[in-house]
């Protein structure tokens, strides 16, 4: 009688690190689109500020996940102090969203 072989199972974490990874960069990459809308920023701009934060919360994660290459970590981190920096601009021009944003960062 043959008994099937168990697949050797792999830790659990690195069972959800690809897709962990994978839906960070997708949310991040959503929020920069819905970001850019020029209309997003007329009509809900106390939210656009929101995402310009997440975006730099979520750079950051991605900079730091351990499945990256050095070279991805460093673009991530630039990126991240880019946004960082565009939405303090986008804060500062609009005075009645900058309250919202300031428990944000």
């Amino acid at each position: 009688m043959n008994t099937p072989h168990p697949t050797p199972r792999r830790h659990l974490d690195e069972e959800h690190e690809l897709p962990t990874l994978e839906a960070v960069l997708a949310g991040t990459l959503a929020l920069m689109t819905g970001y850019a809308q020029a209309l997003q920023a007329d009509l809900h701009p106390q939210q656009r500020l929101a995402m310009g934060a997440k975006i730099g919360r979520n750079l950051e994660l991605l900079a730091s996940h351990g499945a990256v290459s050095e070279p991805f970590q460093r673009i991530a981190l630039g990126l991240q102090a880019r946004w960082q920096l565009m939405s303090n601009c986008t804060a500062q021009s609009a005075p009645c969203a900058c309250a919202a944003t300031a428990t944000l960062h």
